[in-house]
């Protein structure tokens, strides 16, 4: 199970890549530790037939029969998350790029820089959720903040390397610091 207070790892096998890329689907909105649990409950049968969180839905989607398991565990926005689901079987997760994600339903630029940046290194992105914009308008004097993640690709990109400065004047990486940020302002709330 995805432990969303430990999301940072290099190392992560291809069903646990798959697994943490569907965890960064459910997680937009919601509350991450729900979340987890919920997607936990969904690929349990994955687990237990050991086969990969990919191989399960594409015989899910073979069925008709991923909706209903989306539904099945409560796991919110069913359209969107059924969608990016099965659209995601069309990824090579180890090689895709924030543009090759963001062609995934449903995924923008905040969930596929989560993905990245807590899956490889040296990773140069902000995931710009409600706690990094918090803590942006808190820490940078005179920076007009969103309270939600900007819609515009050249107003997050601003935000972004805003971000990425913050981080190099705190001798920081991008992923300790977004942890960071998260474990102070938002073990429970939605992102």
């Amino acid at each position: 199970m995805i432990d969303p207070e430990n999301v940072t790892n290099f190392e992560r096998t291809e069903s646990e890549l798959q697994e943490f890329f569907l965890f960064a689907v459910v997680a937009a909105g919601k509350t991450a530790i729900i979340q987890a649990g919920k997607l936990e409950e969904f690929l349990t049968p994955a687990w237990n037939r050991g086969i990969t969180p990919f191989e399960y839905i594409r015989e899910l989607s073979e069925k008709d029969h991923l909706r209903s398991m989306v539904c099945e565990v409560k796991l919110g926005q069913y359209n969107r998350i059924t969608a990016a689901f099965e659209s995601a079987l069309e990824y090579d997760l180890t090689t895709a790029t924030t543009e090759d994600l963001e062609k995934i339903p449903g995924v923008g630029p905040k969930t596929s820089r989560f993905f990245l940046l807590h899956t490889r290194p040296f990773q140069q992105f902000a995931v710009l959720d409600t706690h990094i914009l918090a803590w942006l308008g808190d820490n940078v004097e005179g920076l007009a903040v969103p309270k939600a993640t900007p819609q515009s690709a050249s107003r997050y990109r601003s935000l972004e390397k805003v971000f990425l400065e913050q981080a190099k004047k705190l001798n920081m990486k991008p992923e300790d610091l977004d942890i960071q940020i998260w474990r102070e302002r938002g073990r429970r709330v939605a992102v």
